[in-house]
């Protein structure tokens, strides 16, 4: 550490209004070291280290100023930074609101953003703040046009770091940026959107919880089998007297006892065929011994010196994967062994997958954020009686996200497998304080880069699962262009004789953690609509989750499962249209409301028959809809008070009461193709009821009533059914 800075040396300081800070003082304001043992960073160090102070999960937690090179520039830097944490500054010199200083982890963010525009402004002529003019900044901003929400983040940058220039001593900005106006003035308002990440497809997610679930409730089984049997026989190594030539008994000893039960030599695990290059390789099978294995089977010390009795036993016996004698269950599809025998290095690489597992049923069946998850503690799981009875299964934990640096304690409600998973985690990993921290070496480490660990376990469940010709885990079908394809053929006359046409090909899809909160809320606000039928984990899900949430969660997933449903219902009013728009036979007491409606759209789009020239036109157009249509099983609700048939036969219950044959024929009824499959299933089940009553007669009023709902349902049919004609629109 310096006991002067060299900027202090080289620059005349400006006045400042804290006064030049002391290389020995702290970097971090004393009310957020609050209750730890140690203080954090000096001003003057190097490195400011907020791990200590920070959640665990804090992706970036060390601020490294050697990335700087300009003395002046880290002096500014790290003034500015202090100022920050300990000031409140006004929002601009213009305006009444203030600006408060962030949280700590934040801190590492705005560095990057601040050196990023430093950096910008020197290469566009300004090395020194006081130089910058209004023009510099415009362009540190055109070097992100195609990043908004970077621009945005380095506008916020620059407006903060001109309004604590005053506390600058090397350094500063003489002028107020962008007269003082916000990012939402000098960039335009952020306009409202969908969510833009990314939904795991349903052909994807689905194995790849199906396999987690497995490993959970089944897979971990083995594991902690194996690991117990091993346990115990490094113990029984251990409890063994050393002595000359006992390790040569206890290898033949080993070798006569696999050949008695017919089973083969350990081999060297695949991932260190490197130990061994000229090994050869058979059914994914090293063709060597592994002496790791050997040597705890065998109860005695390194072997090497012992290989070529082990290669001969080898050639004799054969090789196979692990050597444990754990058994191991069958995976449900196949009912062979959902893997080979375990060893010592594939129980390590299965510890790894099974805490991924263990994640993916955390994340995927309750909501939760990642770093949610990764921040549970070994007494987060909790069940309690709930309204109905029924055991409600729970995980406590707390909300980071828009709370403060500590957070706030929530409450998801999950199903019963999340907690058998968290029942594992409990069982392989061993921190003190958090369910996903595991002793690594001699320190404990908490499990991260979730991203490269959900591709790793997708690999790994394709190598064990997949069949000959089909992925378990399939990827994404991309089109490929013929002029990206990685080579070309030509005939012996030079003509071009691959496929001009575009070929699909299968990508890995690219996992992030943000996605599973994302595709879980989409699935169950698209419950209604048949999107995941027959998945049960998903409706499960809903009715848990939702029993217990009711809209209050502090995680806000219910709101977020909310604006998914509004998504959703927007995309079910545009498949309405596009029906319609494609010819398509509609009925009911709205039909001729809503068609109207449909053909003023239209017009006013522009669009032909069958084609839509503006979709995200229509879809704002479509909006106004959503407001009065309650998708349903056999014909949708454009729900208008007034004439609406169950809001004036429900006058003793206080609120409208739908019922079966009053929805049929209601005016504000209207059914589509969607309802026909629907209709013919309600009209065939009546008839299946009137054959079965021909042997058990039912009373003549119940009789008289099926009979009336299967010729209803049968005009129904005949108003939607496609003789040929078209739709008169």
């Amino acid at each position: 550490m310096s006991a002067t800075n060299p900027a202090r040396q080289r620059h005349e300081p400006y006045r400042s209004s804290a006064g030049i800070i002391a290389d020995d003082a702290y970097a971090l304001p004393e009310a957020l070291t609050a209750g730890q043992p140690s203080r954090g960073p000096r001003f003057g160090e190097d490195l400011w280290d907020l791990r200590p102070f920070v959640p665990r999960t804090t992706r970036h937690a060390r601020i490294d100023f050697t990335t700087l090179s300009d003395p002046i520039a880290l002096i500014t830097v790290k003034e500015y930074l202090y100022s920050r944490l300990r000031r409140t500054i006004p929002n601009g010199h213009l305006n009444a609101l203030s600006i408060k200083p962030p949280k700590l982890t934040g801190l590492v963010g705005e560095f990057y953003a601040l050196r990023f525009v430093l950096a910008t402004l020197t290469s566009v002529g300004a090395p020194r703040l006081s130089e910058v003019t209004q023009e510099h900044l415009d362009a540190v901003l055109a070097t992100c046009v195609d990043s908004p929400n970077w621009a945005r983040r380095l506008v916020r940058v620059i407006r903060h770091l001109a309004g604590h220039s005053p506390f600058l001593t090397s350094d500063r900005l003489t002028i107020h940026p962008w007269s003082g106006r916000t990012s939402r003035v000098v960039l335009g308002p952020v306009r409202g959107q969908e969510n833009i990440t990314d939904r795991i497809p349903e052909h994807i997610a689905g194995p790849l919880v199906k396999a987690a679930v497995f490993y959970v409730e089944i897979a971990s089984s083995d594991i902690l089998a194996a690991r117990q049997e091993i346990a115990s026989l490094q113990a029984a190594r251990s409890a063994r007297a050393p002595g000359h030539g006992r390790g040569s008994h206890a290898v033949e000893t080993f070798i006569a006892s696999r050949r008695a039960a017919g089973r083969a030599i350990p081999a060297l695990p695949l991932d260190k065929l490197h130990k061994c290059p000229g090994a050869t390789v058979l059914g994914g099978v090293v063709q060597t011994p592994g002496l790791e294995m050997v040597a705890l089977l065998a109860g005695t010390g390194d072997p090497a010196h012992l290989r070529s009795l082990l290669v001969g036993a080898g050639e004799e016996l054969g090789y196979e994967e692990g050597g444990l004698d754990t058994v191991i269950s069958p995976w449900p599809d196949t009912g062979e062994p959902w893997r080979p025998r375990l060893g010592m290095s594939e129980l390590r690489t299965e510890m790894a997958h099974l805490r991924t597992a263990c994640w993916v049923t955390i994340a995927f069946l309750s909501g939760m954020r990642d770093g949610e998850v990764r921040e549970l503690g070994r007494d987060c799981a909790f069940s309690e009686p709930g309204d109905n009875g029924r055991i409600r299964h729970k995980l406590r934990g707390r909300v980071y996200k828009d709370r403060g640096l500590s957070g706030e304690e929530a409450e998801w409600v999950v199903l019963e497998t999340v907690h058998q998973a968290v029942a594992v985690l409990l069982e392989i990993n061993d921190d003190p304080t958090h369910l996903f921290g595991y002793t690594w070496g001699s320190k404990c480490r908490l499990m991260s880069d979730v991203p490269k660990r959900l591709a790793s376990f997708r690999d790994h469940c394709n190598r064990l699962f997949s069949r000959p010709d089909d992925a378990f885990v399939p990827g994404e079908n991309q089109q490929l262009r013929r002029g990206d394809r990685p080579s070309e053929t030509e005939d012996d006359n030079g003509s071009d004789t691959s496929d001009h046409d575009a070929a699909a090909v299968s990508v890995p899809w690219s996992f992030n953690t943000r996605q599973f909160r994302r595709t879980l809320a989409w699935h169950i606000a698209h419950q209604p609509f048949g999107v995941v039928a027959g998945a049960k984990q998903y409706k499960h899900a809903a009715i848990a989750m939702f029993d217990g949430y009711a809209g209050s969660s502090a995680s806000g997933f219910a709101a977020e499962v909310a604006s998914e449903e509004a998504t959703a219902l927007l995309d079910y009013a545009e498949d309405l249209y596009r029906d319609w728009n494609n010819a398509g036979r509609s009925s009911g007491g709205a039909t001729s409301a809503i068609n109207a409606e449909f053909d003023r759209i239209r017009r006013e789009l522009g669009d032909l028959p069958g084609t839509v020239a503006s979709p995200a036109r229509l879809r704002t157009m479509l909006e106004h809809l959503t407001k009065i249509l309650h998708p349903g099983v056999l014909n949708d609700c454009f729900y208008r008070p007034e004439t609406a048939a169950c809001a004036t036969r429900a006058a003793t219950r206080g609120r409208p009461l739908p019922m079966l044959n009053t929805c049929c024929t209601c005016p504000n009824a209207r059914r589509s193709g969607v309802h026909l499959p629907r209709l013919t299933l309600a009209r065939d089940q009546a008839r299946q009821a009137l054959q079965q009553a021909e042997a058990r007669p039912l009373a003549p009023l119940q009789h008289a009533a099926v009979v009336g709902h299967a010729e209803q349902l049968e005009k129904l049919i005949e108003q939607l059914a496609d003789h040929g004609d078209a739709q008169s629109q």
